[in-house]
C-alpha cells in the first residue's frame, strides 16, 4: 500500500495510521514537493510499489484525480502490469478508506476487491452528521437517543 500526496499530506496520514495500527507492514508515502521534476516524482513513487510490492498486489492511494500524484501512478501503471504486478490506484484520499483497507487486507486477497471496498470506504466516511441530527430531532427523535 502506498499513499502519494501533493506535499505532507502523505505522511499525515501515515502519522494517523500508525496512531491508530502502529507501524503496518509494506506501507510506503511519497509526496510532490514544491520544485521538484516530475520524473523524479515518479521514480520515487515507482521505488515506493516496488518495495512494497510482494507479489499480492499494490494499492495505491492518490489525493487527487486527474492531478500530479494520480498521473505518476497512472504512467506507471502499464509497466507494472507487464511485470505481473498488479496495481490499484485510488484517487480521493481519505483516512476511513486507509483504516478499512489496512484491516481487510489480511482476509481479502484480491487487490481489485480490496480497490472497491476502499472505495466505498471512502465514500461512507464522508458525511455531515448535525443536518443528521437536526433531521432526527425534526422527526421526534431526543437528544438521549441513539443517531
Amino acid at each position: 500500500m502506498i499513499v502519494v500526496s501533493h506535499g505532507k499530506m502523505a505522511e499525515g496520514v501515515k502519522d494517523s495510521v500508525e496512531l491508530i495500527f502502529g507501524q503496518p507492514e509494506q506501507f510506503e508515502t511519497s509526496a510532490l514537493v514544491a520544485g521538484q521534476a516530475f520524473e523524479a516524482f515518479k521514480e520515487d513513487v515507482a521505488a515506493k510499489i516496488k518495495a512494497v510490492d510482494t507479489g499480492d498486489g499494490v494499492l495505491a492511494f492518490v489525493d487527487l484525480f486527474g492531478a500530479s500524484p494520480y498521473n505518476a501512478a497512472m504512467k506507471l501503471y502499464p509497466a507494472f502490469k507487464a511485470a505481473d504486478s498488479e496495481v490499484r490506484v485510488v484517487t480521493g484520499l481519505n483516512l476511513p478508506m486507509i483504516i478499512e483497507s489496512l484491516g481487510m487486507r489480511s482476509v481479502e486477497t484480491s487487490v481489485e476487491n480490496l480497490a472497491k471496498q476502499a472505495v466505498l470506504a471512502g465514500r461512507d466516511g464522508i458525511q455531515e452528521p448535525i443536518s443528521d441530527l437536526l433531521e432526527s430531532l425534526d422527526n421526534g427523535v431526543t437528544e438521549d437517543d441513539d443517531y
